[in-house]
């Protein structure tokens, strides 16, 4: 009888060890089935167009870890999307990589510089890229460049100087046509100021002599 409860006792220990062992393997997650490149393509330009900024990087940047055929379209995104969250550090590795596409890639970069704020390093970007350019149809839309970040650190007078020394050097007709407008354009900025400030000069006079 004492055999017969032993056997007894390992029978109903076998089974719920099986019982136990068998919950124990249902409840294992069964493993994400990868999304092919096409799909995180689609779920990440789906994203970005809703303005879902957080998933769409998510899936741009999972999409090129696997596949960097799509690196000329999707990393550019990335680097509007990272620009516009004022990540400069992830903002900028991407754009190093954007640049090799680009025919100027340090006018690519001062750009990037530029949007995130850094307008020293964009100015100093320029000048390096200037200084090994000599093709004139190369340098003088560095040169306009160059004028917009000054201007855009307030130094109008530092802009104006290098609109007008381009002027003289210039043999296209085209290029020297563009350049002359956007010299007057800067002028007529440079303008504005003032006569704001002549118009409130003139309102203080007139509401104390009425």
């Amino acid at each position: 009888m004492r055999h017969i409860a032993t056997r007894l006792k390992m029978s109903c220990l076998g089974w719920c060890l099986l019982a136990l062992g068998g919950v124990s393997f249902s409840a294992v997650p069964e493993p994400k089935v990868a999304e092919t490149p096409q799909a995180l393509m689609r779920r990440g330009t789906e994203a970005d167009r809703a303005g879902r900024a957080v998933e769409a990087i998510a899936a741009y940047e999972a999409l090129l870890r696997d596949d960097t055929r799509f690196e000329g379209v999707v990393a550019p995104r990335l680097v509007k999307l990272f620009s516009d969250r004022g990540q400069a550090a992830e903002a900028l590795a991407w754009a190093a990589r954007v640049a090799r596409y680009q025919p100027a890639p340090k006018a690519y970069l001062a750009g990037i510089y530029e949007r995130l704020g850094q307008k020293k390093e964009a100015e100093l970007l320029l000048r390096q890229a200037i200084s090994e350019e000599r093709a004139p149809a190369q340098r003088v839309p560095l040169l306009w460049q160059l004028a917009d970040v000054q201007e855009g650190q307030g130094d109008r007078d530092a802009a104006r100087a290098t609109l007008s020394g381009i002027g003289d050097t210039i043999q296209d007709a085209a290029l020297k046509r563009t350049t002359i407008q956007r010299l007057e354009a800067l002028r007529e900025r440079c303008a504005e100021p003032r006569q704001n400030e002549a118009k409130a000069c003139g309102r203080s006079k007139s509401e104390v002599n009425p």
